[in-house]
Parts: structure tokens; sequence; C-alpha cells
């Protein structure tokens, strides 16, 4: 698996897989239905225009800093289902996560917005939000709370490397991380972006 900790892209699978934990919160209990995608015109003053869900954050699951790995991908089963049903390999958990249910679908082993645009498109109303301070646009202190965040982590223990553009880290070289590594980082994640 790749060094480099990328959450906007491939959280939930670096998180549950153990590697370095990066998951963030949510509902557990709404993570299963997932949403259908149903069209809603949108009007404006110049005559109006046609919007989906799928273009927007309406009724998608919204995962929090505080959500555990295990909630989250209970969140994702909508989605999993979503892309399964448009024919995109999904495998089911298998011993990626004992405490699972058998059947949990995991993801596939492709990036689905790049192979399979439509697939995304069609799905994309079922796929869970991730945390809003996590993401740059709607936190303008996106990039401070990236840099205690990295210094937590660094601080605790678990040796990493910032990247420059705030989207993730790596390992540091030749450094034997600690056993809590998932724990720690994501201590560290609630406590950069959360305020505390």
């Amino acid at each position: 698996m790749p060094n480099k900790k990328n959450f906007f892209l491939t959280c939930a699978v670096l998180a549950v897989t153990l590697t370095a934990g990066c998951s963030s919160g949510a509902d557990a209990e709404t993570s299963e239905a997932g949403v259908d995608s149903v069209a809603e015109s949108v009007g404006d003053a110049k005559g109006g225009s046609s919007k989906s869900p799928a273009d927007s954050d309406t009724g998608r699951p919204r995962i929090r800093l505080d959500t555990t790995q295990f909630e989250e991908i209970r969140m994702y089963q909508g989605y999993l289902r979503c892309l399964k049903d448009h024919g995109v390999p999904i495998s089911v958990k298998g011993n990626k996560m004992p405490e699972a249910d058998p059947g949990t679908l995991w993801f596939p082993n492709i990036d689905v917005a790049e192979e399979r645009p439509e697939v995304e498109k069609a799905c994309l109303g079922k796929k869970p939000l991730h945390p809003p301070e996590l993401d740059p646009q709607k936190n303008p202190d996106y990039m401070d709370d990236y840099s205690k965040w990295i210094a937590c982590d660094n601080r605790r223990g678990l040796k990493v490397d910032p990247l420059p553009d705030g989207g993730g880290w790596n390992y540091k070289p030749g450094v034997t991380q600690p056993r809590n590594a998932d724990q720690i980082d994501k201590e560290c994640m609630i406590e950069a972006f959360g305020g505390e």
C-alpha cells in the first residue's frame, strides 16, 4: 500500500485497513440506506436551471471528525452497493475488518471517478461527505489546522512528513512507527481540526 496519506480520495480505505487511520466522524444509523438520486428543479431569476442532489450535498450522509472506522465503513455501504449494481467489481470485506458483518462490501481497486465517471455520477448521492473541517474550500483555517495535525502526530511519536499541498502526509523513512499509530493520528486530527 502506498505511503502517502490522501484523506480526500482514500481516507476510508486507508483508515479501515489500519495503515495510519485518518477516518472521520459520522452517524452510523443513517449509513446503510444511502440516498436515492432524484433530479430536482432549481429556478433562478433568469429562467432557472436543473440540478440534481448528486451535484450538491443534499441528503448525503456526513462523516464527522469523531466517526469510528467501523461507522465510516457502514456509511459507505449504500455507495458501494450502488457501484456494484452499476457493474464495478466490489468484493466483501473478507478478513479486512473482523468485527464487520460478513456481507460488508469493500472498496473497489479502481478510482471510480476517473475510470468510471458515469457510475460515480450515478452513485454520488449515496457517497458520504467528509467533514467540512477537512475541506480547504470550506475551512478558512485549513492549512493552520493541518500544520497542527502534523505537529501533533510528530510530537506523539507518529513520525510523518507533510505534503506541500496539505493533502496528507508520508511516513518518515526508516522510522519504526508506534503500534497505536491509528489512534494517535485520529486523536491529533480531532484536536487540530476540532479546535480542542
